[in-house]
């Protein structure tokens, strides 16, 4: 896996998830539809799409991200409306491929041949009206609009990070994963956001845990549990009830030394793939929790495993 992340196939997963208002601003009118899971269009080489629905009128939108300039898309796509035809048996399908790149759009939108020309609609978000996505109460309509032309980005990140932060600790990781990801597309989000990251101690990138969290959440819950009894054990012994609370507060502190190192390599794998065993247990030998969640922020922002590594 390429060290730079895809920024389409991030924005793909969450498309397939989640009832976007896109499809609407793609056809120009509201329009109601559903997801068509199966989007594998195989034949004798892999071919899966990136976000195919049905439309209320019987009809397909089929919708391909790209974030850089393919000079071949017009036969790719041509290939998918092929394989999409057969796959539904209809021609009703109208083929959308939105441009989410920073450098300018170079691609072409037809084919044209002796005998047919092909053609597919080819936009650039920068040229949509997102405000209705940056308005939208679905975070994936929020996280896409980031990819627009902003007028205001302090007010956009203000409102796209209280949103995730509204979600559960564990959605939260991988939502911050994608805003920073988009951020680095359009570097006036990213500037703005690693001034908010200078600023505040307390980004929500930081998400605290508390014990009653760490005894919810495995692997820790077990570790905890046990801690606990171990520690209340010792402490009836000793008849130190002060021993208990500082036993506890140890357990409370490894816990969220265990969650932090386990933050930074489920960030690494997510945007780099497998993380080298050496690296690992060069997280794992971090026993500082400061440090920690400043390296979890380097994890957020690096482009590259080797950049990492060289701030490790």
């Amino acid at each position: 896996m390429p060290d730079k992340i895809k920024v389409d196939i991030l924005l793909k997963n969450i498309l397939k998830n989640s009832p976007t208002k896109l499809v609407g601003l793609l056809l120009g009118k509201e329009i109601k539809w559903e997801v068509l899971q199966d989007t594998n269009l195989s034949s004798v080489k892999r071919r899966e799409a990136d976000f195919v629905v049905r439309l209320e009128t019987g009809g397909i939108l089929h919708l391909e991200i790209q974030s850089t300039n393919d000079l071949i898309m017009p036969d790719r796509m041509f290939e998918y409306y092929y394989l999409i035809k057969d796959k539904y048996n209809t021609s009703d399908i109208t083929q959308v491929c939105l441009y989410v790149g920073n450098e300018p759009l170079r691609m072409k939108e037809e084919i044209k041949a002796p005998f047919f020309t092909y053609r597919y609609k080819l936009i650039d978000i920068r040229n949509l009206p997102c405000k209705e996505l940056i308005t939208s109460e679905n975070l994936a309509d929020k996280l896409i609009a980031g990819l627009c032309n902003i007028e205001n980005p302090d007010f956009y990140l203000q409102e796209i990070i209280k949103t995730i932060k509204s979600k559960p600790h564990k959605e939260q990781k991988e939502l911050f994963t994608v805003l920073f990801e988009i951020a680095k597309i359009r570097n006036i989000i990213f500037d703005k956001l690693e001034e908010r990251m200078k600023k505040e101690e307390n980004m929500p990138i930081t998400i605290e845990i508390s014990l009653e969290d760490l005894e919810r959440f495995p692997p820790f819950s077990e570790s905890i549990k046990k801690a606990k009894e171990k520690i209340i054990q010792e402490s009836i012994q000793q008849g130190l009830q002060q021993g208990l609370q500082q036993g506890l507060q140890q357990g409370l502190q490894q816990g969220l030394i265990l969650d932090a190192q386990e933050s930074i390599i489920e960030i690494l794998e997510s945007k780099f793939g497998n993380v080298p065993d050496d690296i690992k247990e060069k997280i794992k030998d971090l026993q500082d929790l400061e440090k920690l969640k400043q390296l979890r922020k380097v994890a957020i922002l690096t482009t590259s495993m080797e950049d990492f590594t060289n701030k490790i």
